[in-house]
């Protein structure tokens, strides 16, 4: 996992931000070597346990939101009356904030170990659940997706920053085994959603889904540990500005902030795209969750790939992909191109969300990422906010017909290819900053 011999040059010293747990104890001491090569690696791979915990109850719940919107929306659900557009408000505005949040998750931590940051988030996010199975008017449903986000961004984020510092040649994938918990989540909670709805009414449904986000990410809490660097919690300021003077962290930010926005459409609207092709209700949901099942074995994979290749040139084939996935099946709005869109989608998108803490780490370094990572984040919320809702406003007629999606196509479209406009430019910078050149960036 780590290098194992002393660097030659101040130039090889700096680039290793692991020195300080590297084993490059004088031949004499062994027994020391042992242990600390032991202990990163143990609380390396507890920290990845953590965070797919984490993402697999937050974005589980958070993604597979569109089985609770079509629900919500029919003459028997509690929202009835209103209009996808603002039905998918609520949804949105929690996992906006819970990406948003967490550029607050720096300052937090420089008071407060992870575990304390997390079991605030815990409880926070639990409750925001829980009370949803209270609720009976739409503002009502607004003010607790606000503290079911707010909760979800302080909790799931100290994994996020602490796992991936840990690991230098496997990182990728150990960024892809940490995100692939929001795939598997969304699996999981898209059908579990379902089942409790038929079964215990939604009521009782979100409660039992909030003590169990209590049970699992409170356990969580306890398995992450910050990484002992001298530079990991440099800086003390919540943003940095002078970062946005880089052109680099520009195009890093905006990258991010297009994706997300383009991300979530196909997943929100899925289940309810699937019955206007023909499918059943049950079918719908069932497909949300077959996605992101796809999606976390792609992270995983991919970050195999990206280890070996380049976690860039992965990045950056991935994005290219996913927009062309979008125009490609989507857009023709047939039952044909249906299937081939739920596997193709789940295979490339996804890949760019763990694909962008371990390129960050290695275009900016391990005394940047945190901070960077923040704001990353914020950014991707931003980006939420505009992408769903003005979908649904794209959204035309009443939603039971394929082509009523095709201006929410095109625009997911147009998102997802500014993305990649964007992360192809840093790509480019990246490539001619190297020395020496190499194809794998």
């Amino acid at each position: 996992m780590y290098t194992t011999s002393r660097p030659n040059t101040n130039e090889q010293r700096a680039s290793n931000p692991f020195e300080e747990m590297s084993i490059v104890s004088p031949p004499e001491h062994p027994p020391t070597r042992l242990f600390h090569a032991v202990s990163a690696n143990k609380f390396g791979i507890s920290a990845v346990v953590a965070g797919f915990l984490c993402n697999f109850m937050v974005f589980g719940i958070g993604f597979s939101y569109g089985v609770l919107q079509e629900f919500y929306g029919t003459p028997t659900g509690p929202l009835a009356e209103y209009s996808d557009a603002k039905i998918s408000i609520i949804g949105t505005v929690s996992t906006a904030l819970t990406y948003i949040c967490g550029i607050f998750n720096k300052a937090l931590m420089l008071h407060l170990s992870p575990r304390n940051v997390m079991l605030i988030g815990c409880v926070l996010m639990s409750i925001g659940i829980i009370v949803t199975g209270f609720c009976s008017s739409y503002y009502q449903f607004i003010l607790c997706s606000i503290v079911q986000g707010i909760g979800g961004g302080i909790v799931y984020l100290p994994p996020v920053v602490c796992g991936p510092v840990y690991f230098d040649r496997h990182r990728s994938l150990a960024s892809g085994v940490l995100f692939s918990g929001t795939g598997v989540g969304a699996f999981a909670m898209a059908n579990l959603t379902k089942y409790l709805i038929k079964q215990v009414g939604w009521r009782w449904g979100l409660r039992i889904l909030g003590f169990m986000n209590l049970g699992v990410t409170g356990a969580a809490s306890f398995m992450v540990v910050e990484p002992k660097l001298p530079n990991f919690r440099s800086g003390n300021a919540i943003l940095n500005f002078s970062q946005l003077k880089s052109l680099k962290v520009v195009l890093q930010l905006m990258g991010s902030l297009l994706q997300s926005a383009g991300y979530l459409m196909p997943l929100i609207f899925m289940s309810k795209y699937a019955v206007s092709l023909g499918y059943s209700s049950s079918q719908g949901a069932l497909f949300i969750g077959i996605s992101n099942l796809i999606n976390a074995a792609s992270k995983v994979f991919t970050g195999m790939i990206a280890d070996v290749i380049g976690r860039m040139n992965t990045l950056m084939i991935c994005s290219i992909l996913s927009a062309a996935v979008i125009f490609g099946l989507w857009l023709p709005a047939v039952k044909d191109t249906f299937i081939s869109l739920i596997v193709l989608y789940g295979v490339f998108s996804g890949a760019i969300i763990s694909l962008l803490p371990p390129c960050l780490i290695e275009l900016f370094g391990i005394s940047s990422y945190s901070q960077l990572s923040g704001m990353m984040y914020c950014a991707r919320g931003i980006g939420v906010m505009i992408g769903s809702p003005i979908g649904a406003v794209l959204i035309s007629g009443t939603g039971l017909k394929p082509e009523d999606y095709a201006n929410a196509a095109i625009y997911d479209g147009v998102l997802l290819s500014a993305s990649a406009i964007c992360l192809g430019y840093l790509w480019l910078l990246a490539f001619s900053d190297k020395k020496p050149k190499n194809w794998r960036l």
